[in-house]
């Protein structure tokens, strides 16, 4: 293992690693596109606060960092918390229909494991589901108010103006599906989004002599996003190993030695460049969390997104 780490291009991990800043400032304009028809957020402070949320998942178990970034975001920009997180809910859904998209093309080319099959046609109906279900809510505004309506009944009188004003919010991030020009925005920002992180994966292949070519890369990438989606240690660190070892050995017969050292190194182009950018981030903007009420409103947030948001699907690369 260790000659293989000893062998490896550096110059192409170096290169890995500065294309992965180019797909964080590329997430970050699709970002922007989900808070439509808002168009005057600062492209700085989106790309800051995603940075900032891989930063809390590589420190924190269960990756709590979306909920971090949507805060952050709501403070910084003053818009609602709420259709900050709705935005992130729905970014969650369309990275998980990319990437199955991806997988679909590779069939082809890729001899895809049978038992990867099922889940990732169980997975493509579920979220598929949970789309169309958010496309007829915000379509249909007035029906699922009233609905939302019903249930608000059985929640305390003091707290139904609060989450009906959320509710808003969150049919407001949900209506970009059903503007049929932002969705092809979208579409169109999420496949070069993650193609580009396919760069990053196909650079780092070739840095280790592993002969899987591009398609092999974008497989690679689709098994190891696919091993977030279930919330795990810090960083993912063990869970992205494993996935990415068994994935190497298994699929393309990789030697186990070479296989460990590429999931180690890779590992860490992914895991460094977000804590560096997200504590920078955190440094320029410390008039912000530095304010005493920062803490308190940012505990109270997550308390009341835990009670009325739904879980999303789980983290990109």
């Amino acid at each position: 293992m260790g000659d293989a780490i000893r062998e490896a291009n550096f110059v192409l991990i170096g290169l890995a690693a500065f294309l992965l800043c180019g797909t964080l400032y590329l997430r970050a304009l699709r970002w922007r596109v989900l808070f439509h028809p808002l168009r005057d957020i600062s492209t700085w402070h989106l790309f800051g606060s995603l940075n900032v949320a891989y930063l809390i998942n590589n420190v924190l178990p269960l990756q709590p960092g979306d909920l971090g970034r949507a805060y952050l975001l709501s403070e910084l920009e003053g818009i609602s918390a709420t259709r900050s997180l709705s935005t992130v809910i729905v970014e969650r859904i369309l990275d998980v229909l990319t990437l199955l998209a991806i997988l679909a093309f590779l069939v082809p080319f890729v001899d895809i494991p049978h038992r990867a099959r099922i889940p990732a046609i169980l997975l493509a109906v579920g979220v598929g589901t949970v789309a169309l279900v958010l496309v007829l809510a915000s379509h249909r505004r007035g029906f699922t108010m009233r609905q939302f309506n019903r249930l608000l009944r059985f929640a305390p009188k003091r707290t139904r103006g609060k989450l009906t004003e959320m509710m808003h919010s969150a049919l407001d991030a949900f209506s970009v599906l059903s503007n049929p020009r932002v969705a092809i925005e979208l579409a169109g920002w999420s496949a070069l989004t993650w193609m580009a992180v396919g760069c990053v994966v196909f650079t780092g292949t070739e840095a280790f002599g592993l002969d899987i070519g591009f398609g092999g890369a974008l497989f690679l990438l689709v098994a190891t996003t696919f091993g977030f989606l279930v919330p795990s240690s810090p960083g993912a660190f063990g869970v992205y190993h494993a996935i990415v070892i068994k994935t190497l050995t298994d699929v393309f017969n990789i030697d186990n030695n070479l296989a460990v050292s590429y999931a180690l190194v890779i590992h860490l182009v992914f895991y460094l460049p977000p804590m560096f950018i997200g504590a920078t981030f955190l440094w320029i903007e410390r008039q912000l969390w530095q304010r005493s009420s920062f803490l308190e409103k940012l505990r109270s947030f997550q308390g009341e997104q835990q009670a009325t948001t739904p879980s999303a699907p789980g983290t990109a690369a």
